[in-house]
């Protein structure tokens, strides 16, 4: 799949806070909000799902560079989209989850970066490519 490549300011992660800070009182609520999310198989699956299904700009940035971690792109995503929760608050909860639940996240994530691939395997180029 070729490289493809979006203006910062066209990606949905980043118009919904997926680059930004947290600290404070926010933070701990934040954090919960991941534990949360990840816990349940059920928040995990769906929005995972809504990502590849509604950002097109993301995925197609994140998921055509071969030279990040997908995997954990489409995590901190979907708690973004889930509750507007920085990149940075998901690393940071993400130690805090158990071993298994970290397993079956990935998994997940895994699934539906594949379904992701084989739905747009026909990518050649893209017109906002900068």
């Amino acid at each position: 799949m070729k490289r493809i490549y979006h203006h910062y300011e066209n990606w949905e992660d980043w118009k919904i806070g997926f680059y930004n800070n947290c600290s404070g009182k926010e933070k701990p609520i934040k954090i919960n909000q991941v534990l949360k999310m990840f816990n349940s198989k059920k928040l995990t699956e769906k929005y995972m799902n809504e990502v590849i299904d509604n950002w097109k700009y993301s995925c197609e940035h994140n998921f055509t560079n071969n030279t990040i971690n997908q995997i954990a792109y489409l995590g901190q995503a979907a708690c973004c989209l889930y509750k507007e929760i920085p990149a940075t608050i998901t690393m940071e909860a993400w130690s805090l989850l158990d071993v298994k639940v970290r397993d079956r996240s990935d998994m997940i994530a895994l699934k539906t970066i594949k379904k992701w691939t084989a739905k747009n395997k026909n990518i050649q180029l893209c017109l906002n490519i900068f």
